[in-house]
């Protein structure tokens, strides 16, 4: 391609050294026509007819030159353009002629009205405009300072977004009149002192549909005009196979779009040939931090294909419309993406507090979740706001898997409408192990649990605490030294045995449904089965009562002061109870009736008060 452009640039060598933002202008077709409408005017001048007074050099251009002028009949300033002086020629006349006949036949609020044509006092093209006080788009669009200071807006690229919306209304507008601008740049409009937008510059315009023969038509344009560094693909081959037309312009107002994005035109190089080779790819690329839906815009409206452009200038306008109202959702979304940053770097760290570690992530998971959600909110189709809320969320969910807290990351997965499939079915395995594990744990919890059956454990305790205080006072008396034998013991084991049984039964819908009160009542009716043996086998031996009642004592000292470590602390002063008990009869054992009496007081003291009430939990 840099080869047939290099060229092309020898066939029109006059464009060759044509700086970048300076616009081509083509070489002029029916001069004929132009001179011939000279002839018809000849005679009148313009500025005697309309009674002109001009006035100073307002600006001027490559041909042309415009001076302030005071239209005296009407009292208003006027602006007059004319053919600079040096360059009087058919050609230029007929430029400026071709300029006015466009000009003129758009009346659009954004283009500047043109009041009259006629000729000056040398016999040249004058055409009276309207004079607009205001300044060049080219000097304000990167100028934040200036526009702030002469519209009262700090929003730049709003401003200069309504801007173009303006010169799109032009453009369309012209369009619909058959017209193609082929020069749109922010040189070539006008902004106003008070907002008005004027696009100007129709000279290298031409016509899709005009037979009057007073603009080249689109096929007649077969010569580069237009300028170089906002110029779409098809301009730089005029006669090739891709003609001209409305997607033309929508390509130069992407290129503007482009400037105001990136703060340069689309198209840069040293040279023609540079510039052009960079027209021809269209691939100028934009900033990483343009966002994502006016980015997209700029791209279609200077796709290199004319197919795959906005079809018509409107529907740029429309795009840009969409944006600036959703503008307010993109810069929401800009918000949460910096807290979502914070938060992957979060996450990428290793905690040193685990708490503290946690508290960051949820923080800043909620700030830029909220971000997202408002983002959403104001604009339902905001993908870079779905797109974070996704990251955000699936991080999040990861981290909670890491950490093992399987459910929370479910549920952060349930909130969005398409989760990573493999990571939310590993959470949900996850999960399910976990209830399993949680679920087991709360059976086991509840098997251990005290206070379950707490009342009933303390009635029967309390029962056989008082007869246990009874049996023994009664013993010591002379009425029951008939009793005192190693059978009596014995069956009264037995008959223990029996009262815990009933109870249990009679209790079992509370005192059988935990592990814990299980294995109390079978220790409990453990201890008796083994003092009905252990009586037995010393009475088998011969021991003695009085010692035999000793080791009774001692296997009530074991029995509680185990069931104090494994089961229930409150029972630790009914095992201190039956050890002092033990020690003080071993030293005098004469009394041991009355050591053990208290000692099993003790025992239902113990049981009544730590088992008397429900245990709040």
């Amino acid at each position: 391609m840099p080869r047939d452009l290099a060229a092309l640039l020898e066939t029109q060598a006059d464009i060759r050294d044509t700086a970048p933002s300076t616009t081509i202008v083509p070489r002029p077709l029916g001069v004929e026509q132009a001179l011939g409408l000279l002839e018809q005017m000849a005679g009148s001048s313009l500025l005697a007819s309309i009674q002109l007074k001009t006035g100073a050099v307002i600006g001027q251009g490559g041909m042309g030159i415009v001076r302030e002028a005071e239209q005296v009949a009407l009292g208003r300033t006027v602006a007059v353009k004319t053919v600079k002086p040096d360059k009087r020629s058919p050609e230029a006349a007929q430029d400026l002629l071709r300029e006015a006949w466009v000009t003129g036949s758009l009346e659009h609020p954004n283009v500047v009205p043109v009041h009259h044509l006629g000729l000056d006092a040398d016999g040249l093209p004058a055409i009276v405009l309207k004079r607009v006080e205001g300044v060049e788009w080219s000097k304000l669009i990167r100028d934040a300072a200036e526009v702030k200071r002469r519209y009262a807006t700090a929003d730049l690229l709003a401003w200069n977004l309504s801007i173009l919306m303006q010169v799109l209304n032009a453009i369309r507008f012209a369009h619909s009149r058959g017209i193609l601008h082929r020069d749109l740049k922010p040189a070539n409009v006008m902004v106003g002192d008070f907002g008005e937008v004027y696009l100007l510059d129709w000279g290298v315009a031409v016509s899709t549909r005009d037979t009057t023969g007073r603009l080249p038509s689109v096929n007649e344009a077969t010569y580069i005009a237009g300028t170089p560094c906002y110029m779409a693909p098809e301009m730089l081959q005029p006669d090739g196979d891709v003609p001209l037309s409305e997607r033309t312009d929508v390509y130069l107002a992407g290129s503007v779009l482009f400037e105001i994005i990136a703060g340069r035109p689309p198209h840069e190089g040293k040279t023609a040939l540079e510039v052009m080779t960079s027209v021809m790819s269209s691939k100028p690329k934009l900033p990483d931090d343009v966002p994502g839906e006016l980015g997209a815009i700029c791209q279609k409206a200077m796709a290199s294909d004319p197919s795959e452009r906005y079809e018509t200038a409107e529907a740029v306008r429309h795009a840009l419309q969409s944006y600036v109202e959703h503008r307010g959702s993109d810069q929401i979304v800009t918000r949460a993406k910096a807290r979502l940053d914070e938060l992957a770097a979060v996450l990428a760290t290793p905690p040193h507090d685990r708490l503290r570690h946690r508290e960051e992530v949820y923080r800043l998971f909620g700030a830029c979740r909220f971000g997202f959600h408002e983002a959403l909110a104001a604009w339902h189709d905001n993908t870079a706001a779905k797109t974070g809320l996704r990251r955000a969320t699936v991080a999040v969910a990861e981290y909670e898997l890491a950490t093992g807290d399987a459910h929370s990351a479910v549920t952060l997965l349930g909130e969005l409408d398409d989760p990573p499939a493999s990571l939310l079915e590993k959470a949900r395995a996850a999960a399910a192990q976990h209830a399993d594990r949680q679920q087991a744990l709360e059976e086991l919890d509840y098997a251990h649990d005290l206070a379950v059956g707490r009342l009933d454990r303390g009635k029967l305790a309390t029962t056989i605490g008082v007869f246990f205080v009874l049996a023994p006072l009664f013993l010591a008396t002379p009425w029951g030294a008939a009793f005192e034998h190693h059978a009596t013991h014995i069956g009264w084991s037995v008959l223990f045995v029996l009262v815990v049984s009933i109870w249990t039964w009679l209790g079992r819908s509370r005192l059988t449904t935990t592990l814990v009160n299980r294995r109390l009542l079978g220790a409990l009716t453990f201890m008796f089965v083994a003092q009905a043996l252990a009586v037995a086998c010393l009475w088998r031996l011969g021991v003695s009562i009085a010692y035999t009642q000793l080791m009774m004592l001692f296997l009530y000292f074991v029995s509680a002061g185990i069931g104090a470590i494994t089961v229930d602390r409150a029972l630790r002063p009914s095992a201190i109870g039956f050890g002092l008990a033990f020690v003080i009869a071993t030293f005098h054992i004469e009394y041991r009736y009355w050591v053990l009496a208290v000692a099993d007081a003790i025992f239902t003291i113990n049981s009544y008060f730590a088992w008397r009430r429900p245990l709040k939990r």
